[in-house]
């Protein structure tokens, strides 16, 4: 990283506008990748899976937290685990014994470093401190990544996971209902909310991003502002 010069972030394509905005208004050099596994890298050979709280808390519960980290190590000499949102909701837990335990299990058995982030904009300011740290060492050091290969089954779950509200197991119960990415994107509303998981909410959510019209950067004020207006 030269003197000056913010660090090089590189982010999955899927990951949040808020952090990826932020991240840049603090200087940061950010490059938007398919990234898999992993969101963010932040400098060589360092990756970071960012999760909601929920998301954090039902990994746990569904166990399959550590499958996920297992991937991460896999992928990265170095790693850790962001997690985002309202940590004071651990005490409301039914049983907050599991998630301490499960969070000692990734520090001492796995390895993996948590940091636990109130909202996007603390995330973004965490992962520019990580980035500035480890690349300041000289001004040859350079974020790499070097995820797996995705296969064509990931790669079409990968396409189907970009719509909204939909994750890995709803995007593999889609391409098992409709048969392709080319079918789930062509079915209808009324198709798409009978599919286990998605609903009529969901439905319209996903076919209003797939059907809406591309906005070029200079008509997307002119978009939200018609949208707000249309609310009231």
């Amino acid at each position: 990283m030269s003197k000056g010069e913010g660090p090089l972030i590189i982010a999955d394509v899927r990951e949040s506008r808020l952090v990826i905005l932020e991240l840049r208004r603090l200087g940061a050099r950010v490059e938007e990748k398919a990234i898999s596994p992993g969101d963010y890298v932040v400098g060589e050979g360092f990756g970071v899976e960012r999760k909601s709280f929920s998301d954090f808390i039902q990994s746990i519960f569904k166990k399959r937290l550590f499958e996920q980290v297992e991937r991460l190590k896999e992928a990265y000499p170095h790693c850790c685990l962001v997690v985002e949102g309202d940590s004071l909701r651990i005490a409301s837990l039914p049983n907050p014994s599991i998630f301490w335990g499960a969070l000692a299990r990734l520090i001492t058995d796995a390895e993996v470093p948590v940091a636990f982030t109130p909202d996007e904009a603390h995330t973004a300011l965490f992962l520019y401190s990580l980035a500035k740290k480890l690349q300041e060492a000289g001004e040859k050091v350079v974020a790499r990544y070097k995820p797996k290969m995705m296969s064509l089954r990931e790669r079409q779950r990968f396409l189907v996971e970009g719509l909204p509200g939909v994750g890995p197991k709803l995007a593999d119960r889609l391409l098992r209902t409709f048969g392709s990415v080319r079918a789930v994107f062509n079915a209808s509303e009324h198709m798409l909310a009978k599919v286990k998981g998605v609903g009529p909410k969901r439905a319209r959510e996903i076919r209003a991003v797939i059907d809406a019209p591309y906005l070029g950067q200079g008509s997307q004020l002119a978009f939200f502002t018609r949208t707000e207006k249309e609310k009231q």
